[in-house]
């Protein structure tokens, strides 16, 4: 156990990268690059003050230590994002840039047949220990045990072991992926402040390194990963394949689901349009169920005009939201809960909702291997909800439906 608490450490914070030992980078003037883009982010003029501006200062100066000279890829993508942890705004990213394979690449049998002779498919870290008592370990662990086996999807079986008790790695145990191998690392997460997890991992099919922050890990399921034998999804079971979803389930209740607030895509704006002028004056139950469960946000001119419909109908609202609910979504459903009555049911949101990107613009840092997107717009007045999310008023069991569950408790309201 003390090797595989010092494996942990190293990786995390000395990672042993995926990339050849000779791609190495200037992480310094990449570091400097950062800081820059981030103080003229809101959250950095907000939050960088007193004694947060010390840390902020002292996080850099020792991060400098260690890039006095090239150091490798992932090393330094590790070290720019600890630059940018120190603020609270989970818009804001670091990106390592490069990839290996190709979404054609990814299905075609030949390249991931090359892909598993290259230096970066060798080298990837591997777990240290037996992997086959790894495996019958993690078999014993009770549904409740962050421990155990997670499926990712149907093609790969992940053991999940704590390094200690703020971290935890993936390791591959099975894969029908050629360009996975069982005993590969598929990520390391470190537990946040918020008791949420912030992931550095690699994408699936390019192997790009990807750092994914502020993870909730219940019922089962970390992000993608779904631990074998609890196969309660309700929190994501939407049986609306459409963004915009209206039902009316009796006289008394209507139920409609928000999939996304989106304005990049013009189909999504017109859909909105459509749906808004359907149902303008259509709220006229006494109850109405507004479904936000993986509705990552978007535009509030898309969401905004439904507050002044439910607000008139002087109908009960009834918020049901998931984890993967964010940004625009979660500020949409604080607005909701503002009006007399409602009541916010499932589970606690992403997250992601004190800060936003408008312009979404990106910057390649001066050593090329990285993209930095800096937050641009001010939504400060929900700080207090920055990596926290909003907690429901009641929250909905995992094992059974979360729409009769809220039918159940508008029954009891009557």
């Amino acid at each position: 156990m003390k090797h595989l608490v010092t494996f942990g450490i190293v990786f995390i914070f000395s990672i042993n990268s995926i990339f050849s030992q000779s791609q190495l980078c200037d992480c310094k003037s990449d570091l400097d690059f950062l800081v820059e883009k981030l103080k003229g982010m809101p959250s950095y003029k907000k939050q960088i003050k007193g004694d947060k501006l010390i840390k902020f200062q002292n996080t850099y100066n020792d991060l400098s230590q260690k890039m006095v000279f090239p150091i490798s890829i992932a090393d330094c993508f590790s070290l720019l994002n600890q630059q940018l942890m120190v603020i609270t705004d989970y818009h804001a990213s670091v990106r390592a840039k490069a990839t290996y394979l190709s979404e054609d690449d990814y299905y075609d049998e030949q390249r991931q047949q090359a892909f598993q002779n290259t230096e970066a498919f060798k080298n990837h870290p591997k777990f240290s220990m037996d992997l086959a008592q790894l495996e019958s370990n993690l078999k014993v662990k009770s549904n409740d045990d962050i421990e155990g086996i997670y499926n990712y999807g149907s093609q790969q079986t992940v053991g999940i072991t704590k390094i200690n008790d703020s971290t935890i790695v993936g390791v591959v145990l099975t894969s029908t992926i050629k360009i996975w191998e069982p005993g590969q690392i598929k990520f390391v997460a470190q537990k946040n402040q918020f008791g949420k997890y912030d992931m550095y991992t690699y994408h699936n099919r390019s192997r790009q390194l990807l750092m994914v922050k502020n993870l909730t890990l219940e019922n089962g399921r970390i992000w993608s990963y779904k631990k074998k034998g609890n196969t309660n999804n309700y929190e994501t079971d939407i049986k609306n394949k459409s963004n915009w979803d209206f039902k009316q389930i009796n006289d008394d209740v209507q139920y409609v689901y928000f999939g996304k607030f989106s304005s990049s895509s013009s189909e999504n704006k017109k859909a909105f349009r459509r749906f808004y002028e359907n149902h303008k004056n259509g709220f006229t139950a006494k109850h109405i169920i507004v479904d936000l469960r993986s509705n990552g946000g978007g535009n509030k001119k898309l969401s905004d005009p439904f507050l002044k419909l439910f607000r008139k109908s002087k109908a009960k609202i009834y918020v049901i939201t998931n984890c993967y609910t964010g940004s625009n979504a979660e500020q949409f459903a604080l607005k909701l809960k503002k009006i007399k009555g409602a009541i916010h049911l499932g589970q606690t949101t992403y997250g992601v909702l004190a800060y936003g990107i408008n312009y979404g613009t990106s910057y390649d840092t001066p050593s090329g291997h990285f993209k930095v997107t800096p937050t641009d717009m001010n939504f400060h007045k929900y700080f207090e909800y920055e990596g926290l999310g909003v907690t429901p008023d009641i929250k909905l069991d995992f094992d059974r439906d979360w729409i009769e569950q809220t039918l159940e408790i508008i029954d009891e309201n009557n």
